[in-house]
Order: structure tokens, then C-alpha cells, then sequence
């Protein structure tokens, strides 16, 4: 069967590719191309006349990426009216992003880098026959599109996100006990177990299940969480008129304030998402509190050897105070300088990164441990966004935030060192939601 690929608004769907028009008095204008020259994305068509996202619209055609090809500095695919698409993708990133999946051999596996005005500079997928995993795999880039895993602790992002908006301060200590690989009733209120004291900054950036569960069940209304987790735009929907995947993510969260709840805000149920949005939620903090949308496609050629069609960065969305955005994103900093990730980033990293881990078992449809990375580098000036997924088996052999730190580094060097310096051992399984 021909696999299609779809952009609505810019975004990687499945049927036709068009681009959805720019709407809110919220929007503000598209970024300047080019985050940095490093990241350079694809080439346009010589002599191309630009055309702005509401005037896209008009653009509608089947973009086949079961036929994509590298041509010279970039990739193309084409365009079932016969044009050809020239794609944004950038070749060593890539071919990285397609290497390190092949290299953690997970049963499922994906990879999403993107510039900070959207642009797709790699999207890759990959599966294998057997359930545990292997060699033999095959691309399959629905992986980096659909939903298909638990958001897990990415999703503490958005439940610290909700509490900073309401009010509380993420430096403000909070006596806990536990948390590390569950969130129980007596978690949730003071309890003489209580020996510990940390701040929800502490708790984000260690992945500390009870402190973000408990603050969650004392300082928020499940309406609060919902909301907040709607405008970022992880129930399919944003303010305005902007369209973005229907694949962003999918939410279930409690309605009523019980355990359930607090589990739910700690990532442990109740939220799904895929690769893609993990990178548009990561670019949200990167651009403190706005969010870009995402686009595949640089240009189209004409079909008779004309100028083509040069397609521009679509309109940027608040979805984010500011100053919310960027106490998360300290949080996210923290994350790699002395949290969860920061065996892998705090010595090795080549710059500051800023970015959040996940760890989530399943069964079904077979066993996967849920390994999860989203975040931006260099923190201070963010040029590349990173979203990565492994379901690994429970022999694994490569971890979400280790293969995220592998394309920080190769979208920031020079293209000469691409060594694995990975800190853990193979197949070593880690039992903890972190």
C-alpha cells in the first residue's frame, strides 16, 4: 500500500497537502529564516516567488514521502499533480535521526528535530517485526507523526506550567516524602513521613512523581490542568484559528481532584502524545510561550521548469504567558544540569540544553518501557528543537535523552565527530517513571 504523508497547516498528516490560514490577533509574526547557518534546512527553488501561509491554502496536492529522495544538498518527494516538493529536512540530521534508530533497534521508534520557526529538520520513524526489537527494521514515519505512546513526565510540563500560572512559586519548598516510581494517596497531603523539602523546580527537574503530584492535587482544579493543556494545544485545539495536527495528542484527564488526578499530572495516565508534538511542546518553551507551526515543505517546483512556489514560515501563536514559559523552562534547564538527564548532558553536552525525560512501562499491544526526550539548545538562544521516542524492550540499548543529546550534538558541530559517547551501558533496563 502507497504510504501519503499530509501537511494541514504546515504539519505532517495523512491525505493533502495545504496549508491552514494565519488567524488570532494573537499571532505574531513569522521568525526570520534560519535559526542559525549551521541549521540551514533545504535549499529554495532559484528564482521561487514566496507565498505566505493564507495564501497556501490555494497549494493542495498529495505529498508522497514513500517516494522521498535525496537530491544533491536536500530532499524531495512528489507531489501527486506533478510537481515536485523540495522538503526542509536537513540531510546530516537525518541521517543521524535514522542511524540512532537503527542503532537502539526499539520495536517502535522516533525522531523529530526542528528549527524554531518550524521547520522540519528531521523526521524519521522506525519498526521492527518482532516485538522485542532487532537489526531488521523498516522506516516507517508515521511513528514520528501519530500517536502511539503515554506522554509520561514529558507531561510535568504542562501540569508546572498550569501551577505557575496560578500563582505558585516554583522556588517555594513543599515538605514530600517518596515519589520516585508512583504517586499514592498519602502522598498527596502532610503526612509525618514528610522529611523532605523541595520546590516544584526540584521536582520537574528530577522527575519527582510526588512533589508535582501533590502540589497538582493542593494548588489546582482539574478544569485549571485541562485548560492549560488545551491552549498549549495537547487536546488537538489552539486559540484562533491556526490548525495543528489532530496527532498533537490525545487527553483524557480526570475531572474529579482524587489520586487519579494527581497521577494524571504526573504523567502516569490520561495524556498520549506523538514525537511531533513533543517537539512543538519543547518549541513552545524554547520561544517563551509561543509556538510555531510546523511545516515540511520549502518550496514546490513548477512543473514546466518555472520560478515554482517558495513557502514561508506560518504565523506564530501564544499559547504561554511569558514569564510562565520561562520559569519552565529553568525547570527544563535544571533538568539537564542536575536532574534526570544530567549523567548525559551536565558533562557531555557541547552547550547548555534544556529539555525534560519521560519513563513509562506498557503492555499493550506488547511490552514497551516508554522512553522519552523533548527539549532546545543552547538554552540561552535556542537553534535546534529535539523530540525523541523509544519503546524499548526490556533489554535495551539506547535511551531517549542519549540519542536526543547525539543530534544536539550533531545539529552544533561541524559534522566531523559523530562518536558515540553515550554514558550508560547496553541493556540495562531502568524500572523508574522518571
Amino acid at each position: 500500500m502507497r504510504r501519503v504523508l499530509v501537511l494541514t497547516g504546515g504539519v505532517v498528516l495523512a491525505g493533502v497537502a495545504m496549508f491552514a490560514s494565519a488567524g488570532s490577533k494573537r499571532d505574531k509574526p513569522a521568525a526570520a529564516a534560519g535559526p542559525a547557518a549551521m541549521i540551514s534546512g533545504a535549499p529554495l527553488v532559484e528564482g521561487a516567488q514566496p507565498i505566505s501561509a493564507p495564501a497556501a491554502v490555494a497549494v493542495q496536492a498529495e505529498l508522497m514521502l514513500d517516494k522521498i529522495e535525496r537530491v544533491g544538498d536536500h530532499y524531495e518527494a512528489p507531489l501527486a499533480d506533478g510537481r515536485r516538493a523540495i522538503l526542509t529536512l536537513d540531510p546530516k540530521l537525518q541521517t543521524t535521526a535514522e542511524e540512532l534508530l537503527d542503532e537502539a533497534r526499539a520495536p517502535r521508534g522516533a525522531i523529530v528535530a526542528m528549527a524554531p520557526d518550524g521547520r522540519i529538520l528531521a523526521l524519521a520513524g522506525r519498526r521492527t517485526e518482532d516485538n522485542k526489537g532487532g537489526k531488521n527494521g523498516k522506516l516507517d514515519w508515521h511513528l514520528a507523526t501519530d500517536v502511539w505512546a503515554p506522554a509520561a513526565s514529558v507531561f510535568k510540563l504542562v501540569t508546572a506550567s498550569a501551577l505557575v500560572a496560578g500563582g505558585l512559586d516554583p522556588d517555594e519548598k513543599v515538605a514530600y516524602h517518596g515519589g520516585i516510581r508512583s504517586v499514592v494517596e498519602s502522598n498527596l497531603k502532610d503526612d509525618k513521613r514528610d522529611s523532605n523539602k523541595e520546590s516544584l523546580l526540584y521536582g520537574v527537574a528530577h522527575s519527582n512523581n510526588a512533589i508535582v503530584g501533590k502540589l497538582a492535587y493542593q494548588h489546582l482544579e482539574p478544569a485549571q490542568l485541562d485548560k492549560v493543556a488545551h491552549d498549549i494545544g495537547l487536546g488537538g485545539t489552539l486559540p484562533g484559528s491556526l490548525a495543528l495536527p489532530a496527532t498533537f495528542a490525545e487527553l483524557a484527564l480526570p475531572r474529579d481532584k482524587t489520586v487519579d488526578f494527581a497521577r494524571a499530572a504526573a504523567g502516569f495516565a490520561g495524556s498520549r502524545m506523538s514525537v511531533l508534538g513533543g517537539a512543538l511542546l519543547a518549541a513552545t518553551f524554547a520561544d517563551e510561550g509561543n509556538q510555531p507551526m510546523p511545516r515540511l515543505i520549502a518550496s514546490i517546483k513548477s512543473p514546466d521548469g518555472g520560478s515554482g512556489i517558495r513557502l514561508e514560515a506560518g504565523a506564530i501563536k501564544r499559547v504561554l504567558a511569558e514569564n510562565v514559559a520561562k520559569a519552565v523552562s529553568r525547570m527544563m534547564v535544571g533538568t539537564c544540569n542536575f536532574g534526570s538527564a544530567s549523567r548525559t548532558f551536565g558533562k557531555h553536552a557541547k552547550v547548555t540544553v534544556a529539555g525534560k525525560t519521560g519513563t513509562l512501562a506498557t503492555n499493550t499491544p506488547f511490552y514497551m518501557e516508554h522512553s522519552w526526550f523533548v527539549g532546545y539548545a543552547p538554552a540561552e538562544k535556542p537553534q535546534i528543537i529535539v523530540s525523541v521516542l523509544l519503546g524499548n524492550p526490556e533489554n535495551w540499548h539506547l535511551r531517549g535523552h542519549e540519542a536526543a543529546r547525539r543530534m544536539i550534538d550533531s545539529a552544533m558541530s561541524d559534522g566531523s565527530d559523530h562518536a558515540d559517547v553515550s554514558d550508560a551501558p547496553a541493556k540495562r533496563r531502568s524500572k523508574r517513571h522518571r
